[in-house]
């Protein structure tokens, strides 16, 4: 009798695709919620289609076997700012790339800010989208004591573009400060791949090459969840111990709510009453193996969406309608979590919203609508930063 509740799962990233890390559970034990689906042997069955003097099956052969997992955990910081959260390797595999600043990142700025932008110092990142995601805040000069946050960065200007207007411009006085975070923001090559030994009361089903696809999901009381698609190449189902499961490195969630979920801001609306958010990376995972070729699970393709609800307001307050009409373009940002080490934050500098339509909740009418992210220069139309 194997109990579903002794059930374990590691993940560790492979130096090699394909090749067994041999994560372990004081490392690299990853904490589940919900309930975990596994599809142990995910195959192409072959028909062999033989013809005899009877009715009756022939046998189905398998091909092309791997493994799949789904499973969710909770969406927290590491609980300090700068390092990457336990669920950092998953993220890894699922076609993001992490970017680790260990430090705040401080400078002066330069004239030609606006309220909805700011130009870095000369000497700040070259690179587009590399402070994409980041909050940043005044610390002295013109408008001290503002915060705000990136969604788009230019390495060029120098221009760092903000999720919601400030009341002062910024001025060649204005020292800013971007905290230490870690960043993870998607790619479209060079993807990394984790290892996963999965353990039901015993019995062992192991995982490699394994890459896949996260969802973000929010609701209003509840507890903010990712939930992760896996596939990964199968090997051979074992008796092992269950693993002893070291946990030090999850942070105890916060349920979404007006004081744990602070910001919200969607095209320039900064004071949506949120119902619910969801944001699904959708990338496109696939099984590949032909004769000669390496068997291994590939991203072929990336289409991000999601869903939001929030009160309905008069078009005067926000006009949703012409906005969706239009397919306008705007940026987003939510914060979840209030405290340093535990803020997760997820923006989008070109989010347009599609089929708005009427909810209902406790007799309030609630805005329902799609979430479409648009990357602006490449790979940046999604960032999802702890601090």
């Amino acid at each position: 009798m194997l109990r579903l509740q002794i059930t374990s799962l590691l993940a560790k990233i492979e130096s090699t695709y394909g090749t067994d890390p041999a994560p372990t559970g004081a490392a690299n034990a990853i904490l589940l919620t919900g309930k975990p689906a596994l599809t142990p042997i995910e195959a192409v069955n072959v028909q062999r289609g033989i013809i005899r003097p009877y009715f009756g099956n022939a046998d189905v052969l398998p091909s092309s076997i791997y493994a799949k997992l789904d499973f969710e955990v909770e969406i927290a910081g590491s609980g300090t700012a700068g390092v990457a959260p336990a669920w950092g390797p998953l993220m890894r595999a699922c076609g993001l790339s992490e970017t680790i600043t260990a430090a705040a990142i401080t400078g002066t700025g330069q004239a030609g800010s606006t309220t909805t932008s700011m130009v870095l110092a000369a000497g700040a990142s070259a690179v587009d989208d590399f402070y994409d995601g980041m909050p940043i805040s005044i610390t002295a000069g013109t408008g001290n004591g503002q915060t705000g946050v990136i969604v788009d960065y230019n390495g060029t200007t120098k221009t760092a573009t903000l999720a919601s207007a400030w009341a002062l411009a910024t001025d060649a006085t204005s020292q800013y400060s971007i905290g230490a975070n870690v960043a993870y923001r998607p790619i479209s090559q060079n993807f990394e791949s984790v290892s996963m030994y999965f353990n039901i009361d015993g019995v062992l089903h192991k995982m490699t090459g394994v890459r896949g696809n996260v969802s973000v999901n929010t609701a209003v009381d509840q507890i903010p969840t990712f939930k992760f698609s896996m596939a990964g190449l199968f090997n051979t189902v074992a008796d092992s111990a269950s693993p002893t499961a070291v946990f030090t490195g999850w942070t105890k969630p916060l349920p979404v709510n007006k004081l744990n979920t602070p910001l919200l801001t969607l095209q320039g609306f900064a004071t949506a009453a949120l119902e619910s958010m969801s944001i699904d990376m959708a990338n496109a995972v696939t099984h590949y193996s032909l004769v000669g070729g390496t068997e291994q699970i590939i991203v072929t393709d990336r289409k991000p969406k999601g869903q939001i609800s929030m009160e309905a307001v008069n078009v005067g307050t926000k006009d949703w309608w012409t906005a969706a009409k239009n397919a306008l373009l705007g940026p987003f940002a939510m914060q979840h979590g209030t405290v340093a080490g535990n803020k997760v934050q997820f923006t989008a500098p070109a989010m347009q919203i599609e089929a708005p339509k009427y909810g209902d909740k406790n007799n309030i009418a609630m805005l329902q609508a799609g979430l479409v992210p648009t990357p602006v220069s490449g790979n940046d139309e999604i960032a999802i930063v702890t601090f």
